[in-house]
């Protein structure tokens, strides 16, 4: 039998070690994958045990790619909270912090730990982390004021002056939203600032003289005041002007209507898609915080009654909840 040839040899020498090259480029490149797509550590710092965090931190769970290293519940407590944050940002190390609940996202403001931070589950959050670009991002649980808006005209096509009463603090910037949206719609916002609960009543008295037609309530804690929600409530009856809330709670207390999130998973799930973002490179300052996109309209039919208004047939049916 003839030996192969010199030339033959080294052809078949050569592609042998092409084939081993290619192969070890395909290894090296999977092993370059598989190192920086691992799974990124994820802690969880929650503001109590509360129902709806949990859903919150459910929906979290479901949407993004990464492991959830541990969680951590303050249950209201924030000497306990910068102990758990303490251990969370020296020993655990995790490559995300994600807050659940105001309590959370105000320990980690105030801490500023060197971990970027989402939040959930927080209402109003630029009052708490500002307007200046931070490692903070997250889902909000404001809905919209478009929403609002765009119900308040559905309602009534001819409308045309809203009222609001707010502290410039704390809702100061869904107000400016709201002038804007309102603009667009053609209708006029008049807004009375108040820097307490107490100047809640002569806010309202003014408002009567300028003949709005319907009042916004803006999630506020000076709305929230028993006192104050009782007067809301006595002015809309005794004026005819129908209010719109921000909680099933205000439409049971006699909001005609009640705009509001309306799922706390969902929100949750928003922050694990805004993680998933952060963690593969984009700056928190290139996420704004989102509002809610699932919401929760009430109407109470018995405040229609008593107001003498006519709820169109298409906001009932696509209402959520009628209170009869």
């Amino acid at each position: 039998m003839p030996y192969p040839s010199t030339e033959t040899a080294l052809s078949t020498r050569c592609c042998h070690c092409r084939r081993a090259w290619i192969v070890a480029w395909f290894v090296g490149l999977a092993l370059f994958v598989a190192t920086t797509t691992r799974a990124a550590d994820v802690a969880i710092l929650l503001s109590a045990p509360a129902t709806e965090f949990k859903e919150a931190i459910d929906g979290f769970k479901k949407s993004h790619n990464h492991r959830i290293v541990g969680t951590y519940d303050m249950r209201g407590d924030f000497g306990k909270g910068k102990k758990m944050l303490d251990e969370i940002e020296n020993e655990v190390k995790p490559d995300l912090i994600y807050a659940v609940g105001i309590w959370a996202l105000q320990l980690v403001e105030k801490e500023k730990p060197n971990i970027p931070v989402v939040y959930s589950m927080v209402l109003n959050p630029p009052t708490i982390v500002g307007d200046q670009p931070k490692n903070i991002t997250g889902a909000s649980m404001n809905v919209s004021v478009k929403e609002t808006f765009k119900l308040l005209k559905q309602m009534n096509p001819n409308l045309k002056r809203v009222g609001t009463i707010y502290t410039a603090a704390t809702t100061g910037h869904l107000v400016n939203d709201g002038a804007k949206v309102a603009k667009e719609l053609g209708i006029e916002l008049i807004s009375k600032k108040i820097n307490s609960p107490r100047q809640a009543i002569g806010a309202l008295n003014a408002l009567q003289k300028q003949k709005i037609e319907v009042l916004w309530l803006v999630p506020d804690k000076a709305m929230s005041v028993p006192t104050v929600s009782k007067q809301l409530v006595l002015f809309s009856y005794r004026n005819r002007v129908p209010l719109a809330g921000f909680s099933k709670g205000q439409a049971e207390m006699g909001s005609l209507v009640s705009v509001s999130f309306g799922s706390s998973s969902d929100i949750g799930a928003q922050a694990g898609e805004l993680a998933n973002a952060l963690l593969t490179g984009t700056r928190a300052e290139d996420l704004p915080f989102t509002k809610a996109r699932k919401i929760k309209v009430v109407v109470n039919m018995k405040t229609a009654k008593r107001l003498g208004i006519q709820v169109p047939a298409e906001v009932l049916r696509e209402a959520d909840d009628v209170i009869q």
